[in-house]
C-alpha cells in the first residue's frame, strides 16, 4: 500500500471505526459504528430476533437512537403493541435516545437535529434512507436485517466502497431548490455507476448551502443503488487528501438548471419541469425525511401565503420533526400553510409510507416524498410525481403541475 496516495473521506472514517491504520476500497472490514438509528417498522422484530439467538441486551445502548416515525397514526393493534414494547424495552435496556409522540421526529433527520451526529462519525441504520447523515460529514450506511449484528454485538461487517466525487460550481437559479440539484445529479449518475459507491460532494455550490439543502443532496442520491453519501467538512480531518484515488470525478454547473420534476412511476424519471406542467393534480403533499425541513417549509409558506389552495386538491404538510414544527410555528410559517386550506399534520413520515392520507384510485399528486413508485403513496392505481416544495405548493393552489412564478410571486 502505497505511502504516497492519500485516502478518501469514506476511507479515513471507516478505518477510525475498524481501529485500522489505513483502509482502501475494496477492503473487508469489521467496523464498530458510533451510532445505530431504528424506528417503528423494525425495532421490535430485530430486538426479538437477537433475543431469541441469546442477546437479551443491546450491546451499546448509549449509541442507539429510535423513534416512532412510520405507523404514529396507526390503530393497528400490531403496531400499537410494537410501540407498547418499544416504550418498555428502550427504557430497559436504558437507550440514550429515544423519540415518543411529542418529541417525535423522522429518524434521519433527529441525529442532525439533536447535535448527536459529528463529522467522522459512522452511523448505521435498516432504512434505506440512512445515507442522508453524510450532510454533516459522517458516514450513513443501511444494512436491512444485517444491523442486527450492531444491536447484537456493536459490530458490523463491511467492503468499502470507492468513491464518485462530484463536484457542483456556480449558484442555483431563483426557484430552484436542493432537491431540484439533487434529482438531477442522481439522474445523471445513474444506477449502473452508482452501485454501492460513495457518493462525495464538494465544490463551491456545497460550500455555499446549508445542512438542510446537503441532507437533501445526500438522501436524493439513495435510489441509484449507492452505499453512502458525505459532504465532508473541510474544517476536520475527515475530508478526502487532495490526492486520494477517486473511482471518478464529475463537475457540473448548477447555474443553469431550471426546476426539475420526476415523472411516475421511478425518481430518477427526473426531467424539466416544463415538460409536467399543466398536467391535473388531485393531491399533494410536503413532508418527509428529503422533503419536511425547513428550508421547504419555508418555500411552502412563500408561495401559500395569501393564497387558496384549489377546490380540487388536498394538501398535506408534515414536518419531518417536532422541533421543525416548532420552528414553523414561531415564524408564522404554520399559519400561512393552514389559512392557505392546508391540513398541517404531525406523524412524521405520513404519506411518504402510505400510512396518512393515502391515494385513491385515479389520483394524481405530486409531493416531497423520497420515492414516486407505483403504491408508494396508497393505491396501485395512482400516479406520483416529485417536485421541490415550492412547486409542490404552487401546484397545489393551481389545481395542477405549476411552477411558483406561475402565481406572480417572484420577488
Amino acid at each position: 500500500m502505497s505511502a504516497k496516495l492519500g485516502y478518501t473521506a469514506v476511507e479515513k472514517i471507516l478505518a477510525r471505526a475498524a481501529s485500522l491504520e489505513c483502509v482502501r476500497a475494496g477492503d473487508i472490514i469489521w467496523a464498530e459504528p458510533d451510532m445505530v438509528t431504528a424506528h417503528d417498522l423494525n425495532y421490535h422484530r430485530h430486538r426479538k430476533l437477537i433475543a431469541s439467538l441469546g442477546y437479551e441486551n443491546v450491546a451499546a445502548p448509549e449509541k442507539l437512537l429510535v423513534t416512532i416515525d412510520h405507523t404514529t397514526h396507526s390503530s393497528s393493534p400490531g403496531h400499537l403493541e410494537a410501540h407498547a414494547f418499544m416504550r418498555a424495552d428502550t427504557k430497559k435496556q436504558a437507550v440514550q435516545w429515544f423519540f415518543d409522540t411529542g418529541r417525535h421526529g423522522i429518524s434521519h433527520n433527529l441525529p442532525v437535529e439533536t447535535g448527536s451526529l459529528k463529522p467522522g462519525m459512522l452511523v448505521v441504520a435498516a432504512d434505506t434512507r440512512a445515507p442522508a447523515l453524510g450532510c454533516n460529514g459522517a458516514i450513513g450506511i443501511a444494512l436491512g436485517m444485517s444491523v442486527i449484528l450492531a444491536l447484537a454485538t456493536g459490530k458490523v461487517w463491511l467492503r468499502v466502497p470507492q468513491t464518485i466525487r462530484v463536484e457542483l460550481q456556480g449558484t442555483a437559479r431563483p426557484g430552484v431548490m436542493s432537491r431540484d440539484i439533487a434529482q438531477w445529479v442522481a439522474a445523471q449518475i445513474g444506477s449502473n455507476a452508482g452501485d454501492y459507491k460513495c457518493i462525495e460532494f464538494c465544490g463551491p455550490y456545497i460550500r455555499s448551502i446549508g445542512q438542510d439543502e446537503k441532507h437533501t443532496l445526500c438522501n436524493a442520491v439513495v435510489d441509484i443503488g449507492i452505499k453512502t453519501a458525505i459532504c465532508p467538512d473541510e474544517s476536520t480531518p475527515w475530508h478526502s487528501d487532495d490526492n486520494a484515488t477517486f473511482e471518478c470525478r464529475l463537475t457540473w454547473d448548477v447555474q443553469d438548471l431550471e426546476p426539475q420534476i420526476c415523472l411516475p412511476p421511478d425518481p430518477k424519471n427526473c426531467v424539466p419541469l416544463s415538460e409536467a406542467i399543466g398536467t391535473p393534480i388531485t393531491s399533494a403533499f410536503i413532508g418527509s425525511c428529503i422533503g419536511g425541513k425547513m428550508e421547504d417549509l419555508r418555500a411552502a409558506a412563500k408561495v401559500l401565503r395569501g393564497q387558496r389552495i384549489s377546490p380540487d386538491v388536498r394538501l398535506t404538510i408534515i414536518p419531518a420533526t417536532q422541533a421543525i414544527y416548532q420552528q414553523a410555528l414561531q415564524e408564522g410559517l404554520i399559519a400561512d400553510i393552514s389559512m392557505a386550506g392546508a391540513e398541517v399534520a404531525v406523524g412524521v413520515c405520513g404519506p411518504c409510507y402510505g400510512t396518512y392520507a393515502p391515494l385513491g384510485d385515479g389520483d394524481t399528486s405530486i409531493c416531497t416524498a423520497t420515492r414516486n413508485d407505483a403504491g408508494r403513496l396508497g393505491s396501485m392505481q395512482s400516479l406520483v410525481f416529485i417536485a421541490n416544495a415550492a412547486v409542490v405548493a404552487a401546484s397545489a393552489v393551481a389545481g395542477k403541475i405549476a411552477a411558483p412564478s406561475a402565481l406572480h410571486l417572484e420577488e
